[in-house]
């Protein structure tokens, strides 16, 4: 009874080991795979050409003598040949000032350079001889900022005074769990009056404490915070699902996340499927388990959308399991697949 016992477990394994199908054929290998990605990426990079990187100094240097003056920003006026004219007004709601001597000033829709050249020709006319006029906008009221996207207060704020963007991120209560790992920044320019785009990686600045991206905030902007991509992870894994992506995110990480690979897993039959864009067939890369220790692992940077599948070996399933029922004539054989 023992040998015919033993002969029908013989006959399922052999059975069985013809069971585990390959669920997707690969079509690339890695040097093809990211020469692709990054002829895709030079294309997309393309399209969003309007989208620039600043740093901070480069911003740090716009001529604030730009801003448009509105109702309700406060002035701060310097007279240098006498500090008797010196004084710090609001601008009215039909964007007037009162200074002393000259009485009301319209100032609307003039920049802090305009407003400055105008009051130093009306002293010129009747008081100063050669005057000299500083305006500092103590706080820029006129022109709101607008958060929206994955803040956790995402709305529309009144912009007092000149801040940062992690000064803004802060007035929103921060980031959001879902952030992304990039900020976009609409930013209209009044030399060009059109919208200028601004990309700021997030990462660099919260992070890792990159302080160049810090940049500047002006009143009017309007700062996007998208959520962060995601990638799915499947097949023969302790932890399937759906797994945020930060920036940088390698495939080595991310199978990390998922709690590392079955017992019933494939070694050498990872797959990497990366959607190329419409109408273009997705990329299949297979990888095996040495590829990932050997730092293939660390150069494969996960792309939103990406699907990694882990596929099942015939017999590590078999094997994992905790036991398989036949129930034929009696032998009591059993087995269960520990993926159910």
């Amino acid at each position: 009874m023992a040998l015919y016992r033993l002969f029908c477990i013989a006959l399922f394994v052999f059975f069985f080991s013809g069971c585990a199908e390959e669920q997707f054929k690969a079509n690339t290998d890695v040097q093809q795979f990211q020469q692709i990605t990054r002829e895709t990426e030079k294309v997309k990079e393309g399209k969003d050409g309007m989208v620039q990187k600043p740093t901070a100094a480069s911003l740090e240097t716009m001529d604030v003598g730009d801003y448009i003056l509105g109702p309700g920003d406060l002035l701060q006026m310097t007279v240098f040949e006498t500090k008797d004219l010196d004084s710090t007004v609001r601008i009215s709601s039909r964007g007037q000032i009162s200074l002393p001597l000259l009485g009301t000033v319209d100032v609307k829709d003039l920049t802090a350079a305009e407003a400055e050249a105008k009051i130093e020709d009306l002293l010129k006319a009747g008081y100063l001889q050669d005057p000299h006029v500083s305006l500092y906008i103590k706080e820029h009221v006129s022109k709101q900022i607008t958060m929206v996207g994955s803040f956790k207060n995402p709305g529309t704020f009144d912009y007092l005074a000149k801040r940062k963007l992690l000064d803004v991120v802060a007035i929103a209560g921060g980031v959001s769990e879902k952030a992304g790992s990039a900020v976009y920044i609409t930013r209209f320019d009044e030399k060009t009056k059109k919208n200028i785009n601004y990309f700021v990686d997030l990462d660099q600045l919260l992070r890792k404490g990159n302080m160049e991206q810090n940049i500047p905030i002006l009143g009017g902007d309007v700062i996007f915070l998208p959520e962060s991509g995601q990638c799915f992870v499947d097949g023969a894994v302790r932890k399937p699902g759906t797994y945020p992506l930060r920036s940088g995110m390698t495939i080595a990480e991310v199978i990390t996340l998922a709690g590392g690979l079955a017992g019933y897993a494939d070694s050498d039959k990872i797959k990497l499927i990366r959607y190329m864009g419409d109408g273009k067939d997705r990329q299949i890369l297979s990888l095996t388990y040495n590829d990932l220790q050997g730092g293939v692992g660390d150069s494969l940077v996960i792309k939103d959308q990406d699907i990694i599948f882990a596929e099942a070996s015939s017999s590590g399933t078999f094997l994992s399991g905790s036991g398989f029922t036949l129930g034929f004539m009696g032998t009591g054989v059993s087995y269960k697949d520990p993926r159910q």
